[in-house]
């Protein structure tokens, strides 16, 4: 017997027990039905068992037999049995082959018996040959049915128009069940279904064969969290009941919502035995109340939410950013020259620009984020969860910016009128409650106010320091992309040595010397370099730089056999042109593939695993080689690690730098030198530093070396006289 048939098998018994008016079909039925569900061949019960005394035998009468002609044919009369097989608690009992052989009025030879005596009544005797397969506590299962089966049997022998009567009400209840108007499901204590009525099917498009035997579940529409359905337990439990609104889905998927209410069903212990739910179809209600809701909080014009709502959406955006600590951002966009065009084109060209700049502003937001119409020709863009960090927040806050001021730039066609409008937007930082809705609002106005007379099309910031650091980061951005036309970058060049101090090449690294800000740390530019898209061309600079030079190399007999590592970043390596520029970089310089190496990261690779390895495998055929950089800092698997077609992995510096103190770093070292040999990967260790350093890697199979042990990274000139000399 499975678990999840348990309450099936209770439900049949009781509705057995509850079915019949008379003393013998009663227990007769209840006997077969318990014999099918437990797998005893045979039975019989007992009512009125005398009090039993020790070991010895009584005279109990047999008021019902099943599956034994013998003990049958003993029905209705008294024959001797053990008291140990009548008397006593609930028992499941194996091995009892000796007591049972003084079942003398019967020719099988039983082993194995269960007891389940019926409280005030008597008892059930099951019988077996052999133990039937189960493991299941029958003797707890069916204690609910014999308390029922008890009070039955009281009913039978009293007042038999009591039990028709009984019957009669039940099947009144079952008519108003079948004709109800709202939907009723009931399910047992695990929360199986085991009953639905008509208006059940005729509202979820679900027959009772489809559901039976299923959870509730399966009618789920996924709009509500864990939480939701755990409150709704938490106050059936404690209050006894649950009612409320609930979106549900029919059969034929569409989502719907219903009014529901929730009752367990209770046995005399006081634990649910059902679960019965009603509920009505209230799609009709929501829809009215969806239109008042559209009218009272939504613009006719744009559809987008209007004042009403966004004053009622703020503060629970505060308490959001108290909840996670992170800034938000309110924008608000005034649209430039709109009165004029009012004025020339009509207000119902004005009327469309406005739904095209409500669209466009709202297909640059993130998910959460809204786009509101304020009045006329203004909006508010409500950004959420932006960063913890203020500058971080502030600078994607302008990116968002930039992005809508970018999209509302562009041509719009009004009707057989093509128009170009601008934005002055004026952005604040929020956190928690630290301002009203009102002071947002003001300071929002205050910083579009500063965008509009300083020229229009602008986005300013409330706060001064908040608007120096945009300010900054745009003039970064403006000199960057300066720099590749006016040849302001610089390879700077750091040798790499094998365990005989002879040079083996070089990592080649982007330096950026700036007429006015002199050298710019590469950790300032690169960031914003990967962010704005720059890092491709910028990258192919330095690969294109890197291959003239090694083509340079070539007639040089001491630097003819140098390589040089590029690095290549996530965004260059994802280009679909990437191979192409490679090879055709490799062509038209004429430096030796053999030579290039190309340094890749391990979040770079694992990006896009497939991808990476047909582009690796496709510049091997043509002799380029490959090495990770910074092996170890990532998450890389063996099981990727072993399908990439690498040449050397690069121990990242910052295991090397505590090799001789920390016990961890060094393990993790050796780990990776001997990861490289099992894979027949050759292995370099970078930020090597001191003799000591090199002299442990060296002893562990790590024969390749890179750092200011050996050099500096160096301009062109000066690394090639080290190169030369250590040669």
């Amino acid at each position: 017997m499975e678990r999840e048939n348990i309450l099936p098998i209770l439900y049949d018994l009781a509705v057995t027990i509850g079915g019949e008016i008379s003393l013998k079909p009663l227990l007769t039925r209840t006997l077969q039905r318990l014999l099918y569900y437990t797998s005893y061949p045979a039975g019989f019960i007992c009512l009125d068992v005398p009090a039993c005394h020790g070991d010895s035998e009584v005279s109990a009468r047999i008021d019902a037999a099943v599956g034994d002609y013998d003990l049958v044919g003993q029905t209705g009369r008294r024959i001797m049995l053990p008291c140990s097989l009548l008397c006593g608690t609930a028992a499941r009992e194996t091995g009892k082959a000796e007591l049972l052989s003084t079942l003398t009025n019967t020719h099988i030879r039983y082993k194995t018996f269960l007891r389940l005596p019926i409280d005030g009544s008597g008892v059930i005797v099951l019988l077996a040959p052999e133990t039937p397969a189960t493991e299941q506590p029958l003797t707890q299962i069916f204690q609910p049915v014999l308390a029922h089966l008890d009070k039955a049997i009281t009913l039978c022998r009293s007042n038999d128009a009591y039990t028709s009567g009984l019957i009669s009400e039940r099947n009144l209840l079952a008519e108003v069940y079948a004709s109800s108007y709202s939907g009723v499901l009931i399910t047992d204590a695990d929360g199986k279904i085991i009953e639905v009525n008509p208006a059940f099917t005729r509202i979820t498009g679900y027959p009772l064969d489809e559901v039976r035997g299923k959870n509730p579940h399966v009618l789920s529409s996924g709009q509500h969290d864990h939480f939701f359905f755990q409150e709704m337990w938490d106050d059936i439990e404690n209050n006894g009941h649950w009612q409320g609104e609930i979106w549900n889905r029919r059969k034929n998927g569409e989502i719907f919502p219903e009014w529901l209410s929730i009752n367990p069903v209770r046995d005399k212990n006081g634990q649910p035995t059902n679960y019965v739910g009603m509920f009505s179809d209230i799609s009709q209600r929501k829809e009215a109340e969806a239109k008042i809701h559209q009218l009272a909080f939504y613009d006719p014009l744009t559809q987008l939410p209007n004042r009403r709502l966004l004053l009622a959406h703020l503060p629970q955006t505060f308490s959001a950013s108290v909840r996670t600590g992170s800034y938000g951002a309110v924008m608000l966009f005034d649209i430039d020259h709109f009165k004029t065009l009012n004025d020339t084109k009509g207000h119902e060209v004005g009327d469309l620009l406005l739904v095209e700049v409500a669209k466009r502003l709202n297909a640059c937001i993130r998910n959460g984020d809204m786009v509101v119409r304020l009045g006329g020709d203004e909006f508010i863009v409500v950004l959420e969860t932006l960063s913890p960090n203020p500058a971080e927040a502030a600078t994607k806050a302008g990116q968002i910016a930039e992005k809508m001021r970018d999209a509302l730039n562009q041509p719009f066609a009004l009707q057989e009128y093509t128009h170009f409008t601008t934005p002055s937007i004026g952005v604040v930082l929020f956190r928690g409650h630290q301002d009203t809705v009102d002071n947002l609002l003001k300071y929002a106005d205050t910083a579009m106010y500063q965008a509009k007379t300083s020229g229009r099309n602008a986005i300013r910031f409330y706060d001064p320091a908040m608007q120096a650091a945009i300010e900054a980061r745009a003039d970064l951005e403006g000199a960057l992309r300066q720099a590749l036309k006016q040849d302001q970058f610089r390879l700077h060049y750091q040798i790499q040595m094998d365990s005989l101090r002879r040079p083996t090449g070089a990592e080649v690294l982007l330096r950026w010397e700036h007429p006015g800000r002199g050298l710019v740390s590469p950790l300032q530019f690169i960031p914003l370099a990967e962010e704005t898209g720059l890092i491709v061309p910028i990258g192919l600079w330095v690969l294109k730089v890197a291959c003239t030079q090694l083509k340079k190399w070539q007639d040089d007999v001491a630097l003819r056999n140098l390589s040089l590592a590029v690095n290549v970043s996530a965004k260059q390596l994802r280009q679909a042109d990437f191979v192409a520029q490679v090879q055709r970089t490799l062509q038209e310089t004429g430096a030796r593939p053999a030579c290039l190496k190309l340094e890749l990261t391990e979040s770079t690779v694992l990006e896009n695993v497939d991808d990476t390895i047909a582009k690796m495998r496709e510049l091997k055929l043509h002799g380029v080689s490959f090495s990770m950089d910074d092996f170890g800092t990532g998450y890389s698997s063996l099981q990727y690690l072993k399908r990439l077609p690498l040449d050397q992995l690069k121990i990242d510096q910052s295991f090397v730098r505590d090799l001789a103190t920390d016990p961890n770093d060094a393990a993790i070292v050796q780990a990776i030198i001997a990861m490289s040999q099992a894979l027949g990967l050759n292995v370099i260790a970078e930020g090597v530093e001191t003799e000591t350093q090199r002299e442990f890697l060296d002893q562990h199979g790590c024969h390749n070396f890179q750092g200011y042990l050996f050099g500096k990274p160096l301009p062109l000139a000066q690394f090639e006289q080290l190169a030369q000399q250590a040669k």
